[in-house]
């Protein structure tokens, strides 16, 4: 018999939306898995280095595990490397530095990146 168990904190983590960011903020780490949101594909990464994050309670708090949107600017970044159809696999080893903020006319900021995706 195989038994599995696993929680959803374990296949996600917090997820680093576009009010993380901020120029110079970089991560390092290995995508463990992707899944299906409304907004497209995300990514699960264990991170080299913990991230302060703010908390459900809305005090920081320090997470390995994290996720990642389709944010536009990281898509046009993976793009812009060529990584094919701009997706990510598990086991990919990436780094996401933001390089700033671009106004739109949709009321959000676009979050710029930086991105280095090692495949096997």
């Amino acid at each position: 018999m195989m038994r599995f168990q696993g929680t959803t904190e374990q296949a996600g983590g917090t997820f680093l939306g576009a009010d993380f960011w901020e120029k110079g903020v970089k991560i390092a780490g290995v995508v463990s898995g992707t899944f299906e949101t409304s907004n497209g594909t995300s990514y699960s990464v264990m991170l080299r280095e913990p991230v302060k994050v703010k908390g459900a309670n809305g005090k920081p708090t320090e997470e390995k595990s994290v996720s990642i949107g389709s944010m536009k600017g990281f898509l046009m970044a993976l793009r812009a490397a060529g990584v094919p159809n701009q997706e990510l696999l598990a086991g990919d080893v990436i780094v996401l530095e933001c390089t700033g903020k671009t106004p739109t006319n949709k009321g959000n900021d676009q979050v710029n990146f930086k991105v280095l995706v090692d495949r096997q």
